[in-house]
């Protein structure tokens, strides 16, 4: 991780390089191919790229001891995937789809308007994108579960002092027998709870329809 975090700047960009030619590559493979089925792959793709991008942020933190601009760029990046990232690939989708069929020498695709939602609608939306959100994150603490087991101070968790025993130290005992593990969970909880933060955003503060001023 030293190594990571002496260039941890390239390594930022490559994240982010390495995330969008995914994406492309994902949406040419699934209209040239027409293997829809793997869809799932984009959300998946999304998460882990999110989680390895929070987890340089938060050891570095950690090595540092200081919020720098380097921080402050990586929360950046995760709100606006929050916020933006899904109206905006589905703006690529549509794009990928015409460029797909114009390449094929096929009819321009007939594309489904997407509804911009608002209010109690929008707010439904959001919710139902992290209770996936949390379904996923829940089925792999499942899976960490079998595959390594809790470790033994589980049983000796305090309330009072489990924010800092979980998050204020390089390394955890929280919650299983690995390492690894331990630090996706810890790194993934921060991002889940961006997340379910930015979803009940919306329900308190709903999403409104710009109206449209008319001149006289």
């Amino acid at each position: 991780m030293d190594f990571i975090l002496d260039n941890k700047w390239a390594f930022l960009i490559l994240a982010e390089v390495i995330f969008w030619v995914s994406t492309l590559s994902f949406l040419i493979v699934r209209y040239w191919f027409n293997l829809k089925s793997l869809s799932i792959a984009f959300f998946v793709l999304f998460i882990v790229n999110d989680l390895w991008i929070a987890t340089m942020g938060y050891f570095d933190y950690m090595r540092t001891g200081e919020f720098s601009a380097y921080q402050i760029i990586i929360l950046i990046v995760i709100a606006y995937a929050f916020l933006y990232g899904k109206s905006d690939f589905q703006k690529l989708d549509i794009f990928i789809q015409r460029k797909v069929a114009k390449w094929r020498g096929l009819p321009e695709p007939k594309l489904r308007n997407i509804k911009t939602l608002y209010g109690t609608e929008h707010a439904k939306q959001e919710r139902r994108n992290f209770y996936g959100h949390l379904f996923i994150f829940s089925a792999v603490q499942v899976l960490f579960f079998f595959m390594f087991g809790l470790s033994d101070v589980v049983s000796s968790i305090q309330l009072d002092t489990l924010f800092e025993d979980w998050f204020d130290q390089n390394e955890t005992t929280l919650f299983y027998k690995n390492d690894t593990a331990n630090n996706v969970t810890r790194i993934w909880a921060l991002i889940l709870a961006i997340d379910f933060f930015f979803s009940l955003s919306y329900t308190i503060f709903p999403k409104k329809e710009k109206q449209l001023t008319r001149s006289v």
